[in-house]
């Protein structure tokens, strides 16, 4: 295999030098033919890591996208300003003309909404910054960027023509734009060569680290029930790199850079004691201060919002690289069965590309029966609902070998249907059962409804080529297990009944947003859960950034956490502080 690698090398010229793009630069060798057909031939399934550069890695299921001639290019790109997860373009700050210059594969824009807000979150960085050391050796001319204007660049010949390769062209920007034009020029056919070979230039690259050496990996979601699963393959933390600790005394070191330790009071000092001198701010010792969460987030112009104290605190979580800290249990929960989360996982929560992990998800909908308590009698009497977590899923082994999966007892099945512990119903008096489904690593929901019986099937991944000529065949085999076991579980709780949700009337819930990458699908699962029997249309938060960050939130605001006391203090007061914005 190591053969195929050799001579392999990506000649385009750097924007700086003065040769021209010439067609060859974009089309494949021979070699890199070679190394991209052996790619291809593994499976997608296991998990197959193909490119390490740093810390950044790509499977071979992510570089499906540069095999394919009309995929959608998108979580590898450097810099980027995203719609809606939908497209990218490139924003230029250019500080020599005071502007904010807008590279765009598909035109100009009269909104830029997603470029202002992210240039506000800039302004709030440097004004932070700014407040800890004066900022003397700077070249920029004015350090009020949220101030420039926006210009939008003309890109000529340089724009796309299909619908699918705008992280290519942002590429080529990032690569060629000098600060005032393309030092060379590209074109929508360049970008169709250029999709194979950038597969070439990652594989093939000297800084990857699976270069020659592939790792497969397993799939902890399924088995990780257990933290004890997890395996860490190797530690990627930098002792240079500036750690989140937890301190109790001043003189405790917080965090460590090149210029040397910076102790708990270094902090005090900078960000509270200095922050206002008209002012002055006490605090506590016992940590990281409340002041230090908000530093830069408030200003006399800018109140700070519900959203914006979430988006603080969660930046805060996702800041923490220490691992004792990332392994420490947050949240816990005992009843029906024990469930703990860690300050890992919410970090994996609140990264966009993941969908959720089991263990959250069950966490989820746990939170979900306890919120159905708190509704009004008469809206739970008439339309009562039963929550299933996923262990009905489980059980049930779809997509496992007979020989890899144990059938379960009548008993467990039925425990999927008791009541839930803050609740007070039996489950032959819930109207609907919600049962939850797994296709694929994608998150589905069967609606029960035993008053019409009536089976609603609710999917957010695309219709696939197999079954767009019978939809109904994607769900054919699923509902066939889950019926058998279903009604296992419902006869211990209803003596006699005999009845087969497999032959009710079945239909296909329109009208619900499509997750083409399916990273999503278990939170668009949860909406559909909460508004399903309110007598009105569902409308989801499509926003995956703000439903990861609020759920975070609901987690660590948990009432029965038996592990409250693990979080830190000035976390504790900061969730407060948001609940009082309610």
């Amino acid at each position: 295999m190591e053969s195929l690698y050799v001579g392999l090398c990506h000649n385009k010229p750097k924007k700086s030098a003065a040769t021209a793009i010439v067609l060859k630069d974009y089309i494949c060798t021979q070699g890199d033919l070679a190394l991209i057909d052996f790619i291809k031939e593994i499976p997608c399934e296991p998990r197959v890591e193909v490119v390490l550069i740093d810390a950044a890695f790509v499977e071979r299921k992510s570089m499906e996208c540069l095999f394919q001639p009309n995929a959608y290019i998108g979580d590898e790109v450097f810099i980027p300003i995203n719609i809606r997860e939908t497209h990218w373009y490139l924003a230029v700050i250019h500080a020599i003309n005071m502007e904010i210059q807008v590279l765009d594969s598909l035109g100009t824009s009269q909104d830029r909404k997603d470029l202002t807000d992210s240039i506000k979150g800039l302004q709030r960085q440097i004004d932070m910054i700014s407040q800890r050391k004066e900022l003397k050796d700077h070249r920029w001319p004015d350090l009020q960027v949220a101030s420039w204007p926006l210009r939008e660049i003309d890109m000529g010949y340089a724009k796309q023509t299909d619908s699918s390769s705008c992280g290519l062209f942002l590429l080529n920007y990032i690569e060629y734009w000098t600060g005032d034009e393309l030092s060379d020029s590209f074109t929508q056919d360049d970008m169709s060569h250029f999709r194979k070979k950038m597969a070439a230039i990652l594989l093939s690259s000297d800084l990857n680290k699976r270069r020659g050496c592939l790792l497969y990996k397993n799939d902890k979601e399924v088995d990780s029930v257990s933290p004890s699963d997890v395996e860490i393959l190797e530690n990627s933390i930098d002792s240079k790199k500036r750690k989140l600790l937890h301190v109790l005394h001043d003189s405790e070191v917080v965090y460590e850079d090149e210029e040397g330790p910076i102790t708990q009071a270094d902090l005090q000092k900078w960000f509270v004691d200095d922050w206002d001198k008209r002012a002055p701010v006490k605090v506590s010792n016992d940590g990281c201060t409340n002041d230090f969460l908000m530093v830069g987030l408030s200003t006399k112009d800018m109140p700070v919002t519900k959203a914006d104290s979430i988006d603080v605190l969660c930046d805060y979580i996702m800041a923490i690289e220490d691992d004792t800290t990332l392994e420490m249990t947050w949240v816990r929960s005992f009843n029906p069965f024990k469930i703990e989360i860690s300050v890992k996982d919410l970090q994996n929560i609140l990264t966009i590309n993941q969908d959720m992990i089991l263990r959250c998800f069950d966490m989820a909908v746990r939170l979900l029966a306890n919120k159905e308590s708190r509704r009004p009698k008469g809206e739970i009497i008439n339309n009562r609902k039963h929550y299933m977590d996923m262990r009905f899923w489980r059980m049930v082994g779809f997509g496992k070998l007979p020989k890899y999966h144990q059938d379960s007892t009548a008993e467990e099945l039925a425990k999927t249907l008791d009541c839930w512990p803050s609740m007070n119903y039996y489950i032959t008096g819930c109207r609907y059962v919600l049962l939850l489904w797994k296709f694929n690593g994608c998150h589905a929901l069967f609606v029960i409804d035993h008053v019409k019986k009536h089976v609603t099937f609710i999917d957010f991944t695309p219709t696939q080529d197999w079954c767009k000529h019978m939809p109904y065949k994607r769900f054919a085999e699923a509902i066939i297990m889950a019926s058998k076991k279903y009604k296992i579980a419902y006869s211990k709780k209803r003596s006699g009944w005999a009845e087969d949700i497999f032959k009710s009337e079945h239909t296909i819930q329109t009208g619900v947003p499509i997750d083409l990458r399916g990273f999503n699908t278990s939170y668009l699962v949860l909406q559909a859960m909460s508004m399903w029997g309110i007598d009105r249309r569902m409308k989801f938060v499509g926003d995956a950034k703000i439903v990861r960050r609020n759920f975070v939130i609901d987690l660590l605001g948990y009432e029965d956490n038996s592990c409250r006391y693990a979080i830190p203090a000035n976390i504790q007061q900061r969730l407060i502080d948001i609940a009082k914005k309610d």
